[in-house]
């Protein structure tokens, strides 16, 4: 079932990223089009579509981290194989670490 469902994540992720090129391409129309579509955008069904897009992409996320050791050749440091929760960890710590960049600099732009 966690394959299916991992599986499935990328229809979603798909659909967010079309979505995301329309938006796109209606920014560089007129105004109206543009408030037209983030209305469309912004409608209940659109939203709860948009949270089930994030859910899926945080469990393609997290399935991609896990499986990520078992995925690389055995990694070695001074003769001795490094564990799988280290390799996990590091990646969740720098999934956080730019996602708190990112975040900063999105709350910094839409201060100023």
């Amino acid at each position: 079932m966690r394959v299916f469902l991992r599986e499935l994540s990328a229809v979603f992720l798909f659909v967010e990223v079309v979505l995301i090129a329309i938006l796109f391409h209606k920014a560089g129309q007129d105004a109206t089009t543009y408030v037209e579509y983030t209305n469309f955008l912004w409608h209940p069904l659109m939203v709860a579509l948009h949270f089930l897009a994030l859910a899926f992409a945080l469990w393609h996320t997290v399935t991609f981290f896990l499986l990520a050791p078992s995925a690389l050749p055995p990694i070695r440091v001074v003769g001795r194989r490094v564990p799988s929760f280290i390799i996990v960890s590091q990646q969740f710590m720098g999934m956080f670490f730019v996602s708190l960049v990112i975040g900063s600099w999105i709350a910094w732009v839409g201060a100023t």
